[in-house]
């Protein structure tokens, strides 16, 4: 079994589901860019492949975008080797492009989200989206929340595939809920508050992760608030930070997983209020850690993975109370429901959903 996998840019988390995919299938990634332009270089600290990778080596514009014919020139060359090519995007140029060679040489490829938010879009744009994807037949989506989003788009006969969208290995998943000893050396070695709950968020400091609001939120909580993270408002965290005389909340650099995760474990609970998140893998990964959660329902992830009153809470963005009550409310006893949830979202369990799924398409 041959797969051609195209993806924009060597995202580690992504990596790390193609290099476990690899071990059962001979797998071909086509990334279309080396980087995005909005991450910082240590954000991909997994280069290594043990799959065959091409890199699009043209055309860059924006944070993602690509220009570039190569992904088209590569697939019109070599198409006929794979018994599936799956496109995991289609709104950049280059996979344009890409889509409309195959679907004028009649090549047949299954469409991939990792995570779906329906926008209005003018009828346009929906009717040229639709034509990019009319002889989809197969599609996978991580959630039924995401489906939607699909559906938009794809001919009804097209069959929608759910596989559990996962950035974490079973092993990495903690057996149980981390000590208060243990969290308490944590947090002595990151100069973190010994004596109150700490709620911890990681996320690229953008405006679409809404961190002024959540920080707003805090001036009066009793806890603490990490932000980890790094990105184009850094400088106005700390200014906000600064001219509101926050004592409660803390920033600190962008961390590679295994530090970043050891962190997590020093905390208690991981909060998000994104406006907007396609999936939002911070969720599966702080339950991992033992972390309950509490997120906004503009994110898809937490609407599939957040279990009300027994692993975290959904809030919603407009209501400044109900999210503080969320925040008295949660409790370090949902740690082993988290904890729980992980084991069933893990990379393993992704994997072997996917191979099943390709047994069946692949004839």
């Amino acid at each position: 079994m041959k797969i051609l996998w195209v993806f924009n840019h060597p995202a580690p988390y992504k990596v790390r589901v193609f290099n476990e995919l690899a071990k059962y299938l001979d797998l071909d990634v086509f990334f279309e860019r080396t980087k995005a332009k909005d991450r910082p270089d240590d954000f991909y600290y997994l280069n290594e492949y043990n799959f065959s990778v091409h890199f699009g080596k043209k055309g860059y514009f924006g944070n993602e975008n690509c220009c570039s014919s190569e992904l088209k020139k590569y697939i019109a060359n070599n198409y006929k080797t794979y018994d599936l090519i799956i496109m995991n995007g289609f709104s950049k140029i280059s996979e344009i492009k890409a889509i409309r060679y195959m679907n004028k040489k009649h090549i047949g490829f299954a469409f991939y989200i990792n995570g779906g938010i329906t926008h209005k879009e003018s009828g346009f744009k929906r009717r040229f989206k639709r034509k990019l994807l009319k002889n989809v037949q197969y599609a996978f989506s991580p959630a039924i929340e995401a489906d939607s989003y699909l559906k938009q788009y794809l001919s009804d006969d097209c069959h929608i595939y759910h596989y559990p969208y996962s950035t974490i290995l079973d092993k990495e998943v903690i057996p149980y809920p981390v000590d208060s000893n243990e969290k308490r050396l944590i947090r002595e070695e990151y100069n973190l508050p010994l004596d109150k709950r700490i709620f911890v968020n990681y996320s690229q400091f953008i405006e679409r992760k809404n961190n002024i609001q959540l920080m707003n939120i805090f001036k009066d909580v009793d806890a603490h608030l990490l932000l980890i993270g790094s990105g184009e408002l850094e400088n106005e965290y700390k200014r906000y930070i600064q001219d509101n005389n926050f004592k409660n909340v803390t920033l600190m650099p962008f961390k590679a997983k295994d530090e970043l995760f050891k962190i997590l474990r020093g905390c208690d609970f991981h909060i998000t209020l994104s406006k907007e998140d396609i999936y939002g893998h911070t969720i599966n990964e702080a339950f991992a850690n033992g972390l309950p959660v509490i997120a906004s329902n503009k994110i898809i992830g937490a609407k599939h993975l957040i279990k009300e009153n027994e692993n975290g809470y959904l809030v919603f963005l407009d209501d400044e109370e109900q999210i503080k009550t969320a925040i008295s409310k949660i409790d370090v006893n949902m740690a082993e429901a988290a904890i729980k949830t992980a084991k069933e979202n893990t990379i393993e369990k992704s994997i072997e959903v996917h191979l099943n799924i390709f047994k069946e398409i692949i004839k």
